[in-house]
């Protein structure tokens, strides 16, 4: 019986946005391992070859540096920027009246809102 070679995918995107989530929070890899339950080991592979992880693996990773998946999936939403990435983070952790209020508050803002002249 012929043995099957397990084909291993490949996303450097992927990698270099970890990389920068874990060096722009200042940890190691044990440090991320430790957090994330994924091996130190797992984490260079995936940050230095693109090495693609099981969705299981990517979710403990993501949780552990408390960022969104949201770039990963939909690369033109305006998460590099720091302050949107928190705010995801934030909202992820509310509750759903208040998501509805902290819209509301949002929605009354951009209507009342005057953009500076140039």
């Amino acid at each position: 019986m012929p043995t099957q070679k397990r084909t291993v995918r490949i996303d450097k995107e992927m990698g270099l946005r970890l990389k920068k989530a874990r060096t722009e929070q200042r940890l190691t890899y044990d440090e991320l391992s430790e957090k994330s339950g994924v091996s130190d080991r797992y984490i260079k592979e995936i940050e230095n070859h693109g090495n693609v992880p099981s969705l299981y693996k990517f979710k403990q990773i993501i949780r552990a540096l408390n960022i969104s998946a949201d770039p990963f999936f939909y690369s033109d939403a305006p998460a590099e920027n720091l302050d949107y990435k928190r705010l995801q983070v934030y909202l992820s952790q509310c509750s759903a009246d208040q998501i509805t209020t902290i819209l509301a508050i949002v929605e009354a803002y951009l209507r009342t809102y005057k953009k500076p002249t140039q």
